[in-house]
């Protein structure tokens, strides 16, 4: 087998040098614009990552407070529950006034053999949610909301609700009722 060598008779001490000011611009150039690329899709993915985590958090929360409001009614551990319970159930624990709750425990009394007692016990509790102050007006939380307004991230009003010991979900539903203590 033959290897065949490419020569030139190139003399190297007559070329010019390579200029190093413009390949070192070019390689900044190169990494800045490569960094800067980077970050940003970081961000972006952060992002949406916080954005699904609020989500989440979102639904497990809507999920733990209607677990906890079915866990109070008796009578529904043994049956299935119709369309109608579940329609009707939203009408009265809606935040909205009694109208439509008093609505809605006809409409159960009509479609369901539930007990009066239960739906008295549904209807006292709406009452006593009607007769609070909004979660934005209450003193408790009141610096929390005015820290987003003045545009402090809401992750970092979060983190200091918990160090002070408050409910972070109250940050996520203003209009929220919290009863008067």
């Amino acid at each position: 087998m033959q290897t065949s060598q490419i020569t030139t008779q190139v003399d190297y001490s007559q070329i010019p040098p390579i200029q190093q000011k413009r390949i070192i611009a070019f390689v900044n150039h190169f990494v800045t614009s490569t960094v800067s690329f980077l970050n940003n899709f970081c961000q972006s993915c952060e992002s949406r990552f916080m954005e699904f985590e609020y989500k989440t958090q979102k639904i497990e929360a809507s999920l733990l407070i209607l677990e906890a409001q079915l866990s109070s009614i008796q009578g529904l551990d043994s049956r299935e529950t119709p369309k109608e319970l579940k329609e009707t159930f939203h009408q009265i624990t809606d935040i909205e006034p009694q109208k439509r709750a008093s609505e809605a425990v006809d409409n159960v009394k009509l479609n369901l053999d539930i007990p009066n007692s239960v739906v008295e016990e549904a209807i006292d509790k709406t009452d006593d949610t009607s007769s609070g102050v909004k979660a934005s007006d209450d003193p408790r939380f009141a610096k929390f909301f005015k820290m987003l307004k003045f545009g402090v991230q809401e992750e970092a009003v979060k983190l200091k609700m918990q160090t002070e010991g408050v409910d972070v979900l109250v940050l996520n539903n203003p209009d929220l009722i919290i009863p008067e203590e």
